[in-house]
Protein backbone atom coordinates (compact mmCIF):
# COMPACT_ATOMS: atom_id res chain seq x y z
CA UNK A 1 0.00 0.00 0.00
CA UNK A 2 1.20 3.49 -0.81
CA UNK A 3 0.19 7.04 0.01
CA UNK A 4 -0.03 8.92 -3.30
CA UNK A 5 -1.07 12.32 -1.96
CA UNK A 6 0.72 15.56 -2.85
CA UNK A 7 4.51 15.33 -3.05
CA UNK A 8 4.36 11.56 -2.70
CA UNK A 9 2.41 11.31 -5.95
CA UNK A 10 5.22 13.06 -7.81
CA UNK A 11 7.66 10.34 -6.76
CA UNK A 12 5.70 7.81 -8.82
CA UNK A 13 7.34 9.42 -11.89
CA UNK A 14 10.75 7.90 -12.58
CA UNK A 15 12.48 11.26 -13.20
CA UNK A 16 11.13 12.77 -9.96
CA UNK A 17 12.08 9.68 -7.98
CA UNK A 18 15.64 9.74 -9.36
CA UNK A 19 16.00 13.48 -8.63
CA UNK A 20 14.84 13.09 -5.03
CA UNK A 21 17.09 10.07 -4.48
CA UNK A 22 20.14 12.02 -5.68
CA UNK A 23 19.15 15.02 -3.57
CA UNK A 24 19.22 13.06 -0.31
CA UNK A 25 22.45 11.25 -1.16
CA UNK A 26 21.02 7.90 -2.20
CA UNK A 27 23.62 7.50 -4.96
CA UNK A 28 26.46 7.51 -2.43
CA UNK A 29 24.44 5.19 -0.20
CA UNK A 30 23.89 2.71 -3.04
CA UNK A 31 27.62 2.66 -3.79
CA UNK A 32 28.36 1.82 -0.16
CA UNK A 33 25.69 -0.91 -0.10
CA UNK A 34 26.97 -2.39 -3.36
CA UNK A 35 30.50 -2.68 -1.98
CA UNK A 36 29.73 -3.77 1.57
CA UNK A 37 26.42 -5.66 1.45
CA UNK A 38 25.60 -6.89 -2.04
CA UNK A 39 29.16 -7.78 -3.06
CA UNK A 40 27.97 -8.89 -6.50
CA UNK A 41 30.66 -10.67 -8.49
CA UNK A 42 31.13 -10.70 -12.28
CA UNK A 43 29.17 -13.52 -13.91
CA UNK A 44 26.61 -13.84 -11.14
CA UNK A 45 22.85 -13.85 -11.69
CA UNK A 46 21.06 -10.98 -9.95
CA UNK A 47 17.30 -10.65 -9.50
CA UNK A 48 16.08 -7.18 -8.51
CA UNK A 49 12.65 -7.31 -6.85
CA UNK A 50 10.74 -4.07 -7.29
CA UNK A 51 13.50 -2.81 -9.57
CA UNK A 52 11.97 0.60 -10.32
CA UNK A 53 13.76 2.26 -13.27
CA UNK A 54 16.83 0.01 -12.85
CA UNK A 55 18.77 2.56 -10.81
CA UNK A 56 21.03 0.06 -9.06
CA UNK A 57 22.60 -1.10 -12.31
CA UNK A 58 24.92 1.91 -12.14
CA UNK A 59 26.75 0.34 -9.17
CA UNK A 60 26.77 -3.32 -10.31
CA UNK A 61 29.41 -5.06 -12.46
CA UNK A 62 28.72 -4.91 -16.20
CA UNK A 63 29.16 -8.62 -16.87
CA UNK A 64 26.33 -10.01 -14.75
CA UNK A 65 23.03 -11.60 -15.68
CA UNK A 66 20.32 -9.25 -14.39
CA UNK A 67 16.54 -9.63 -14.18
CA UNK A 68 14.43 -6.87 -12.64
CA UNK A 69 10.69 -6.83 -12.15
CA UNK A 70 8.21 -4.19 -11.04
CA UNK A 71 4.46 -3.53 -11.27
CA UNK A 72 4.96 0.04 -12.54
CA UNK A 73 4.57 0.51 -16.29
CA UNK A 74 6.41 3.84 -16.09
CA UNK A 75 9.44 2.43 -14.27
CA UNK A 76 9.74 -0.62 -16.53
CA UNK A 77 9.40 1.43 -19.72
CA UNK A 78 12.07 3.86 -18.50
CA UNK A 79 14.43 1.01 -17.62
CA UNK A 80 13.89 -0.83 -20.90
CA UNK A 81 14.63 2.29 -22.92
CA UNK A 82 17.78 3.11 -20.95
CA UNK A 83 19.28 -0.38 -21.06
CA UNK A 84 17.93 -1.74 -24.35
CA UNK A 85 21.46 -2.17 -25.75
CA UNK A 86 22.58 -4.51 -22.95
CA UNK A 87 21.60 -8.08 -23.85
CA UNK A 88 22.32 -9.51 -20.40
CA UNK A 89 19.63 -7.34 -18.81
CA UNK A 90 15.90 -8.13 -18.69
CA UNK A 91 13.02 -6.13 -17.20
CA UNK A 92 9.63 -7.73 -16.51
CA UNK A 93 6.38 -5.93 -15.75
CA UNK A 94 4.60 -8.26 -13.34
CA UNK A 95 3.20 -8.68 -9.85
CA UNK A 96 4.87 -11.04 -7.41
CA UNK A 97 1.73 -13.17 -7.25
CA UNK A 98 1.86 -13.83 -10.98
CA UNK A 99 5.54 -14.73 -10.75
CA UNK A 100 4.87 -17.09 -7.83
CA UNK A 101 2.18 -18.90 -9.80
CA UNK A 102 4.29 -19.21 -12.95
CA UNK A 103 7.32 -21.38 -13.63
CA UNK A 104 9.63 -18.63 -14.78
CA UNK A 105 13.11 -19.89 -15.64
CA UNK A 106 14.28 -16.34 -16.23
CA UNK A 107 14.22 -15.77 -12.46
CA UNK A 108 15.44 -19.11 -11.17
CA UNK A 109 18.98 -19.86 -10.10
CA UNK A 110 19.71 -16.43 -8.66
CA UNK A 111 23.03 -15.96 -6.88
CA UNK A 112 21.75 -12.83 -5.17
CA UNK A 113 18.31 -11.31 -4.89
CA UNK A 114 18.00 -7.62 -4.10
CA UNK A 115 14.98 -6.04 -2.45
CA UNK A 116 15.51 -2.33 -1.95
CA UNK A 117 12.87 -0.23 -0.24
CA UNK A 118 10.04 -2.49 -1.38
CA UNK A 119 8.70 -4.40 1.60
CA UNK A 120 7.68 -1.30 3.54
CA UNK A 121 5.12 -0.68 0.77
CA UNK A 122 3.58 -4.11 1.41
CA UNK A 123 1.49 -5.54 4.23
CA UNK A 124 2.58 -8.76 5.92
CA UNK A 125 0.73 -11.10 3.53
CA UNK A 126 2.16 -9.35 0.46
CA UNK A 127 5.64 -9.31 1.98
CA UNK A 128 5.49 -13.05 2.67
CA UNK A 129 4.67 -13.63 -1.00
CA UNK A 130 7.73 -11.61 -1.99
CA UNK A 131 9.94 -13.48 0.47
CA UNK A 132 8.61 -16.88 -0.65
CA UNK A 133 9.38 -15.98 -4.25
CA UNK A 134 12.94 -15.02 -3.26
CA UNK A 135 13.41 -18.33 -1.44
CA UNK A 136 12.01 -20.23 -4.43
CA UNK A 137 14.30 -18.71 -7.06
CA UNK A 138 17.60 -18.45 -5.18
CA UNK A 139 20.38 -21.00 -5.46
CA UNK A 140 21.05 -23.19 -2.43
CA UNK A 141 24.01 -20.96 -1.59
CA UNK A 142 22.29 -17.77 -2.76
CA UNK A 143 21.40 -14.69 -0.73
CA UNK A 144 18.51 -12.26 -0.40
CA UNK A 145 19.57 -8.77 0.72
CA UNK A 146 16.89 -6.28 1.74
CA UNK A 147 17.36 -2.59 2.53
CA UNK A 148 14.34 -1.03 4.25
CA UNK A 149 13.45 1.87 6.55
CA UNK A 150 13.00 0.99 10.21
CA UNK A 151 11.66 2.84 13.22
CA UNK A 152 13.78 2.84 16.36
CA UNK A 153 12.45 2.38 19.87
CA UNK A 154 14.14 5.67 20.76
CA UNK A 155 14.27 8.04 17.80
CA UNK A 156 14.40 11.79 17.30
CA UNK A 157 11.12 13.50 16.45
CA UNK A 158 12.63 14.95 13.26
CA UNK A 159 13.81 11.57 12.02
CA UNK A 160 10.47 9.92 12.75
CA UNK A 161 8.57 12.79 11.11
CA UNK A 162 10.66 12.54 7.93
CA UNK A 163 10.21 8.77 7.76
CA UNK A 164 6.46 9.09 8.23
CA UNK A 165 6.40 11.12 4.99
CA UNK A 166 7.53 8.02 3.07
CA UNK A 167 5.02 6.66 0.54
CA UNK A 168 5.22 3.22 2.13
CA UNK A 169 2.71 2.64 4.92
CA UNK A 170 4.38 -0.39 6.51
CA UNK A 171 7.63 0.81 8.07
CA UNK A 172 8.40 -1.59 10.91
CA UNK A 173 10.70 -1.70 13.93
CA UNK A 174 13.72 -4.02 13.86
CA UNK A 175 11.81 -6.50 16.03
CA UNK A 176 8.83 -6.42 13.67
CA UNK A 177 11.10 -6.89 10.64
CA UNK A 178 12.66 -9.93 12.30
CA UNK A 179 9.25 -11.43 13.00
CA UNK A 180 8.17 -10.86 9.41
CA UNK A 181 11.33 -12.35 7.87
CA UNK A 182 11.32 -15.28 10.29
CA UNK A 183 8.00 -16.49 8.91
CA UNK A 184 9.78 -17.49 5.69
CA UNK A 185 13.53 -17.72 6.38
CA UNK A 186 15.15 -19.62 9.24
CA UNK A 187 18.58 -18.14 8.54
CA UNK A 188 18.89 -14.35 8.45
CA UNK A 189 20.71 -11.44 10.05
CA UNK A 190 19.93 -7.74 10.53
CA UNK A 191 21.86 -4.55 11.19
CA UNK A 192 20.84 -0.90 11.58
CA UNK A 193 22.25 2.25 9.93
CA UNK A 194 21.37 5.83 10.87
CA UNK A 195 23.64 7.66 8.41
CA UNK A 196 23.29 6.01 5.00
CA UNK A 197 21.88 9.18 3.40
CA UNK A 198 22.08 12.92 4.09
CA UNK A 199 18.81 13.23 6.01
CA UNK A 200 18.13 11.69 9.46
CA UNK A 201 16.72 8.39 8.24
CA UNK A 202 17.05 4.89 9.70
CA UNK A 203 17.68 1.83 7.51
CA UNK A 204 17.73 -1.85 8.33
CA UNK A 205 19.89 -4.25 6.34
CA UNK A 206 18.55 -7.80 6.16
CA UNK A 207 20.42 -10.77 4.69
CA UNK A 208 18.63 -14.10 4.25
CA UNK A 209 19.85 -17.53 3.21
CA UNK A 210 18.37 -20.99 2.80
CA UNK A 211 18.90 -23.25 5.78
CA UNK A 212 21.74 -25.76 5.40
CA UNK A 213 20.54 -29.30 4.72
Amino acid sequence: MEDHSGFKRALSFSWAYAFFQNLVGARRGRAWIAENLWRVQPGQKVVDMGCGPGTILSVLPKDISYVGFDISDTYIETAQQKYESRKNILFIKSSVRNLLEQHNQRLEGADIILCNGLLHHLDDAESWEMLRLAKKIMKNDGRLVCVEPAFLIHQSKLSKWIMQKDRGCYIRTESQWKTLIGEVFDVFSTSISVSLIRIPYVHIFIECRKASV
